[in-house]
């Protein structure tokens, strides 16, 4: 079976490349604006699509921030929303599955890793995740609180594609992130991990 994923922004663009073909090729969380550092124990005020070290601007993702358990800063917002109340759009990152027949998924999730070994913690970095499952002027069915995710010690499980009006060949998964150094410096040895089981 021909299957393609594809990372994204929440709204489907900018896309993410794949790893190994370098260039814009993963999300970095920054303070203000790109290249700005977070200090310890604050949160990204914004989030970039950019290469491994951190170094090149490939346009703006959406940015989410920690503002309590669950809840987040959307954009440059000062009030914070319900997880639940976030628009699918607004989520940090679209993944999309395309095959050329209809499947419906199981056991999907999502982790942070060291880019060594996914069952290892990122280094340096807290990272929280939360999926966003919401229908415009819906109120949403995703995660109603973060998880912090690390290595196979905690990983992020996301929705079952399981019933009849859900098997097809694209599904979309909407997952949103935010990040606090838990030291100081550059951190570069954050990897994301997506896997799924077909049906």
């Amino acid at each position: 079976m021909a299957t393609t994923i594809t990372w994204a922004g929440g709204g489907g663009s900018p896309t993410i490349q794949p790893a190994a073909s370098g260039g814009f090729n993963t999300c970095g969380f920054f303070g203000s604006s790109f290249g700005f550092s977070i200090r310890v124990g604050e949160y990204n005020q914004s989030t970039f699509r950019t290469n491994e070290a951190g170094t090149s601007d490939g346009g703006t993702l959406p940015n989410l921030r920690y503002a309590n358990t669950s809840g987040a800063y959307v954009g440059g917002l000062s009030t914070p929303d319900e997880l639940r109340n976030i628009e699918q759009y607004e989520a940090t990152l679209r993944i999309r599955l395309d095959t050329d027949a209809p499947v419906g998924t199981q056991n999907s999730s999502f982790r942070a890793f060291d880019k060594v070994n996914i069952n290892n913690n990122p280094s340096g970095v807290a990272i929280f995740a939360a999926e966003i499952l919401k229908d415009p002027g819906t109120y949403g069915s995703g995660d109603i609180s973060w998880t912090q995710i690390y290595g196979s010690g905690s990983i992020l499980s996301l929705d079952d594609h399981i019933l009849a009006w859900q098997t097809g060949v694209q599904h979309d998964w909407y997952i949103g992130l935010t990040a606090t150094p838990t030291s100081i410096g550059e951190k570069t040895d954050i990897g994301f991990y997506f896997e799924t089981e077909f049906l």
